[in-house]
């Protein structure tokens, strides 16, 4: 398993680019925050936001406040155990809500990165599983998708949602899906 540090890359850091002018304006104001709590507290506040503006079918803005949120987290600084897994929670949440927004503007591959780096954070995460089978269908990986979707189903074998989206994918691997369920039980 990887370190935590190199989670948080994964989670957030990689949300900021390079010479990426508001990043630098993000230090400034991460500064003027009392403590990494404030800054966890500033970044579920934009996570509402986005959740909202996801709501209201506004996802280009929502990807902005989730996108702003990762970069800020990216600055917070933790090293407790509690607050590492504050920190973990929330930035799985706002990749996996980030995720959720590229399904809908149809970017498949950033959305299975994001559900990649979550899965390289916690392997039992189901909605990662299921939401980057969702990106190999639309982009024609049926075998990807079997994988994510069988996988989502050892973790919750009664999960009807996985049962139906396994049966979109190729008709090759529906015949294996027997298969699975009884190595299942």
């Amino acid at each position: 398993m990887a370190s935590f540090e190199e989670l948080r890359g994964m989670l957030c850091i990689s949300h900021v680019e390079e010479n990426d002018v508001s990043s630098h304006e993000l230090e400034f104001i991460v500064g003027k925050l009392e403590n990494p709590f404030g800054i966890l507290n500033f970044v579920k506040t934009l996570k509402d936001e986005g959740n909202m503006l996801y709501k209201q079918n506004q996802i280009g803005s929502a990807i902005a406040k989730y996108t702003l949120a990762l970069k800020m987290l990216s600055f917070a600084s933790v090293c407790s155990d509690k607050g590492k897994l504050l920190f973990s929670g929330i930035a799985v949440s706002l990749n996996l809500n980030l995720g959720a927004c590229f399904i809908k503007v149809k970017e498949y591959d950033r959305m299975g990165q994001l559900c990649s780096a979550v899965l390289c954070f916690d392997t039992t995460n189901v909605k990662a599983y299921f939401r980057r089978a969702i990106a190999a269908l639309e982009i024609n990986k049926p075998t990807l998708a079997f994988m994510d979707l069988a996988q989502a189903l050892k973790i919750d074998p009664n999960n009807y949602e996985f049962q139906q989206k396994l049966q979109e994918v190729d008709p090759y691997w529906v015949g294996l899906q027997s298969l699975l369920m009884r190595h299942l039980q």
